[in-house]
Order: C-alpha cells, then sequence, then structure tokens
C-alpha cells in the first residue's frame, strides 16, 4: 500500500523529480501540477507574473542551473504584484510592486538550493513560486 496521495512522482515529467520541499510549497500554487520545468542550460529564464488568471508565477516551478539569472516579467493581469523570497531560502529578496505590462524584476542565483517565493498580497490565492539551482 501507500501509493495514494496525490499522485505527485508517480509519472514522468519533463523535469523529473520535484524536491520536496518545493512540492510541499507549492500544494496549494496555481498552475503548479506537481511538475518541473527544466531550463538548465540557459543563461537567462523569464518567469511569467500575473499567468493564468492573472494570479500566478507561469512556470511556477523551474530548475536552474547556479549563476542562472531568472526574470520575472509582469503581464498586467490580477493587480498590483511583487515578487518576494520566503524566509528559509537560499536567496533573499523582494521587487517592488507593478501592475504594468512589461515591468521587470532580475534576480540572478549563484548558490545552488532550493528558491521559494511568493506574491505578497496574492500568497493566499495561491500566487506562489519556486526554483531549484543545481
Amino acid at each position: 500500500n501507500g501509493n495514494g496521495g496525490n499522485g505527485n512522482g508517480d509519472t514522468e515529467t519533463e523535469g523529473g523529480d520535484v524536491p520536496q520541499e518545493i512540492d510541499d510549497h507549492l500544494s496549494d500554487a496555481n498552475l503548479y501540477e506537481g511538475s518541473i520545468e527544466d531550463h538548465t542550460g540557459e543563461d537567462q529564464v523569464t518567469v511569467a507574473v500575473g499567468g493564468g488568471d492573472g494570479l500566478a508565477f507561469d512556470p511556477p516551478a523551474i530548475r536552474i542551473d547556479s549563476s542562472t539569472t531568472v526574470v520575472w516579467e509582469w503581464t498586467g493581469e490580477g493587480g498590483s504584484h511583487n515578487v518576494a523570497s520566503v524566509e528559509g531560502s537560499e536567496s533573499d529578496f523582494t521587487s517592488d510592486y507593478y501592475d504594468s505590462e512589461g515591468e521587470t524584476f532580475e534576480q540572478s542565483f549563484d548558490n545552488t538550493g532550493i528558491q521559494l517565493y511568493v506574491c505578497e498580497p496574492h500568497r493566499t490565492q495561491g500566487m506562489k513560486g519556486a526554483i531549484e539551482v543545481v
């Protein structure tokens, strides 16, 4: 027995296994379906702020190499958003609040580890994201 649960990890996804810490953080996140998008080998990765119904990071979970820059780009949907690391993450950062399409915030990740973040005003509505730096 023991094969119950939400099915995460039972199927192959394009990014392979999702670290438990990320899966837990994103358990109620919008657009998260138990997989991680693999962007290793890229110098820069863009994540949409205000994806989906306007209250999501798209993609919510990404895997990158260390020294990769993540660029969050606002869609203009869902109101005013920010990008803020959560306590215990590898890097500590908080963007300004933006509500206009095309605004961006960049952060480079030099240390390997797990980076969890949220939009502070919409955290309880499931606007959460995560980065695995490998």
